[in-house]
């Protein structure tokens, strides 16, 4: 054969096995790229509004059955076993996701399927049927704020068994009696439960504790706190054991405070009846008058002054100077009729000075009290 036409031959032959691989690995780039776009399709429906489920779930088992790309079929295992959670189809979603580990061992979803496989084992007593009405309820705001269902379901929860179900099923009825139902002392006696619980993670009994103390203070019960704060440190921050000990001294100083006010108003009134019985009021009165324009000044400026400067700071608040204003300006006058009307010796007139001073911060303390005792805080109280 001549060389031209053995060198035309090579050419054709060439030409031929340069078009067969091309197209082989435009096919297969094709195939390739299968799992991806029903993976696509499979978000698209899950995101819509409202979301289309079953399309979804049609998409899903589609790029699973391409298995064309692992990292493709990871997320749609993940995602498979995530419509399968939602459902109540707890088994077959730990199945899922064991397939979603298996297709993608180096993915992110495998991370996390990994992760909800040991949420749900944590969760499966009774082949997951109290998480089945827990979650019934939980993802329902109607169920979720009936207060007949979180009846309900704080006594199925003692029928339940030990883990952390029960303590998510009681957590989730003591929240909502502390928030909007407000029953609080029904909530305090759930999360006595929470807490005396053994199958329970640190975290969640530390927040339960939390609850249970907050609760408590809240209710008045400042004693019963306190003991639980004492009987078990461990379970405590310690600056929030501190501050929850704190209460009981401030209210020993509250009781403290409006003891002395009252010792105050009454010696006040009892000098205002002496007066009375002997016809002084008059010179009483005139001392007011003659009091009342520096005195309010004075009150004034420690009002506005006073708020000024505390509105000024990020945090800062004016309305506890504005009430000492308000609090303090009859004392003030009250003060001055009793100097007046009272008795004149040096001993009389220093024992009331002392009152009339103690009183003043006595009223700044209720008055912190009352507003926001968070000011307290930085008194060590």
């Amino acid at each position: 054969m001549p060389r031209a036409a053995i060198a035309r031959l090579v050419r054709r032959l060439s030409l031929g096995l340069f078009v067969l691989v091309a197209l082989v690995a435009t096919s297969g780039i094709a195939r390739a790229g299968e799992s991806r776009r029903n993976l696509d399709l499979a978000n698209a429906d899950l995101l819509a509004e409202p979301p289309r489920r079953d399309e979804g779930r049609v998409a899903l088992l589609a790029a699973i059955t391409a298995a064309d790309e692992l990292e493709a079929v990871a997320e749609a295992e993940f995602l498979l076993g995530r419509l399968d959670e939602d459902d109540g189809n707890y088994a077959q979603a730990m199945l899922d996701d064991r397939a979603c580990i298996d297709a993608g061992r180096q993915s992110r979803w495998a991370v996390r399927a990994s992760d909800r496989i040991d949420w749900l084992r944590a969760r499966s007593e009774n082949d997951f049927a109290p998480l089945r009405r827990l979650e019934s309820i939980r993802h329902d705001p109607a169920l979720s704020s009936d207060p007949a269902t979180l009846e309900s379901l704080a006594h199925e929860a003692d029928g339940f068994p030990p883990g952390m179900v029960r303590v998510e099923a009681r957590l989730l009825v003591a929240d909502a009696w502390l928030g909007r139902l407000h029953r609080t002392a029904d909530a305090i006696a759930i999360l006595r439960l929470v807490t005396a619980e053994t199958k329970i993670d640190p975290l969640t009994l530390r927040l339960a504790e939390r609850e249970l103390v907050d609760a408590l203070v809240s209710e008045g019960r400042l004693d019963e706190a306190i003991a639980e704060v004492t009987a078990r440190p461990a379970r405590f921050d310690p600056r929030f054991a501190v501050q929850v000990k704190r209460l009981r001294t401030r209210r020993n100083v509250l009781r403290a405070a409006t003891g002395v006010m009252l010792l105050f108003v009454a010696f006040s009134l009892m000098a205002l009846v002496q007066a009375r019985r002997r016809n002084v009021l008059g010179d009483a009165w005139v001392a007011v008058k003659g009091l009342l324009p520096t005195a309010a000044l004075f009150i004034g400026f420690v009002a506005v002054g006073g708020g000024f400067l505390a509105s000024k700071y990020e945090a800062g608040n004016a309305q506890p100077f504005v009430l000492l204003g308000a609090g303090v300006l009859p004392l003030v006058l009250l003060a001055r009729v009793w100097s007046v009307v009272g008795s004149q010796t040096s001993a009389a007139r220093l024992g009331r000075s002392l009152l009339c001073g103690v009183t003043v911060m006595a009223t700044a303390f209720v008055l912190l009290e009352s507003v926001n005792p968070q000011y307290l805080e930085g008194f060590g109280l």
